[in-house]
Order: structure tokens, then C-alpha cells, then sequence
């Protein structure tokens, strides 16, 4: 299974809990996690009109998911632009350097971001929470200027685009080629667990049972 996301996207901040828990009661799915490119390389400032844009949606966000905002956007500052390309590179560097534990850096960038203000534009402000996950900070600055990790980010951002992603967060799964999707955006729990579970039982199930027959007392090829 696909999650395409972005570290600056707040409805991806808000679905954070859910992925987690999905993660906890599905243990045996493979979660592979994808920058999907919010807005990288984005000039965007945060003047009073994208600011009166990003509150309305933090407000949503908070409404359906419960998930906490700092307003005062301490991460502001005169050369701060809304571009999501280096916090998804970190991303990326987490997923080669500390692999199957990217989903904890992505929620730690996500809180420092929205919940404590932090400019996770910021390389030197990535490579400390990289630090805070066991990642020394020369060897997360090194991986994370290289063009192999600026490449691989990039590849990221084609991937969702080739599959057809529309927005963030998406949860898919690839079928035989075939795309189908658990969740086009924000989803309660409840709701992604009904849909895995039908995924599980009609997708995963079967195949387990290929070219087996089994009867009430043996099972035999």
C-alpha cells in the first residue's frame, strides 16, 4: 500500500493519527511512504492573505481531526516561502538512512511545523529533528545536499503524478497495474478500516489461496 503525503500539508497532519493507527492494527501491510510534492519549489509567501488561507484550513483540519495548531506561525519570517520540496527530501533521506522509521520523522516534522512553528525549509532545523531520531547531523546534511537524495525526491513527485494523485493524503494500492484507492484525502478511522478490510478479504485473501484446494479435513494442490 502507497501513502502519498506531504510534511507541509495540513490535512496530512490531521490524518497522521490515523495512519498510525492503521500501522498498529495492521501490521502486516507494507506501508510504503511517498512525498507526493505539496508545493515544491513553491515562491509563496505567508502575507496576511495566504496566511487568512492556511488558518481557514488549519481550523477545518483541527475541526475533523483534533490535531492542535500553533496560529501564531512562529515559522514566518521574511525569507520563509511555502516550499514543501526540502521538508519532503528530508523525507526521503529518512527512508535511506533510517529506513522503516520515516513515518515517525514524517510526525515529528509535522508537529514541530504546525504545533511548535518550526521552518522545517530549514536544513539546519531538519538535520535536529533527524538528530532527535538517531541521525547525526553531518550525516544527515551530507545525504541530504547530495543530488541522489534531490533525484530520488524528484522521482517521488513523478511517481504520484503517473499514478494519478490528485491531492494529499491518498492511500492506494497497485493491483495487477490497476490503481485502486482506500483514501482520496482525509478519512476518519472507522471509515479506512472498513475499506482495508474489504481490501484484505477480497484482494489479499484469495491470493493466499492460489492453486491450493482444501477440503473439510485436508488441504492438497
Amino acid at each position: 500500500m502507497f501513502y502519498f503525503t506531504d510534511p507541509m500539508c495540513s490535512w496530512c497532519y490531521g490524518f497522521s493519527p490515523v495512519v498510525k493507527k492503521l500501522k498498529e492494527n495492521y501490521p502486516g501491510i507494507d506501508l510504503e511512504i511517498i512525498s507526493g510534492g505539496f508545493s515544491p519549489g513553491s515562491k509563496q509567501v505567508v502575507d496576511n492573505e495566504y496566511r487568512a488561507f492556511l488558518e481557514y484550513h488549519w481550523h477545518n483540519v483541527h475541526a475533523r481531526s483534533g490535531q492542535y495548531f500553533d496560529h501564531s506561525m512562529k515559522f514566518v519570517s521574511e525569507n520563509f516561502c511555502y516550499d514543501t520540496e526540502p521538508s519532503s527530501r528530508a523525507l526521503t533521506v529518512a527512508q535511506q538512512l533510517l529506513p522503516g522509521q520515516e513515518f515517525e520523522l514524517l510526525s515529528l516534522m509535522q508537529k514541530s511545523f504546525y504545533a511548535e512553528g518550526k521552518d522545517i525549509t530549514d536544513g539546519l532545523v531538519l538535520a535536529t529533528l533527524a538528530e532527535e531520531m538517531g541521525i547525526e547531523k553531518n550525516t544527515f546534511l551530507e545525504s541530504f545536499k547530495s543530488e541522489e537524495m534531490k533525484l530520488k525526491t524528484q522521482q517521488g513527485f513523478q511517481f504520484s503524478r503517473q499514478l494519478g494523485v490528485q491531492g494529499f493524503p491518498t492511500l492506494l494500492t497497485l493491483e495487477g497495474g490497476k490503481v485502486k484507492v482506500i483514501s482520496p484525502g482525509f478519512q476518519s478511522y472507522e471509515r479506512i478500516k472498513t475499506v482495508v478490510d474489504d481490501w484484505i478479504s477480497n484482494i489479499i485473501a484469495p491470493g493466499l489461496n492460489n492453486g491450493q484446494l482444501c477440503t473439510e479435513n485436508s488441504c492438497g494442490c
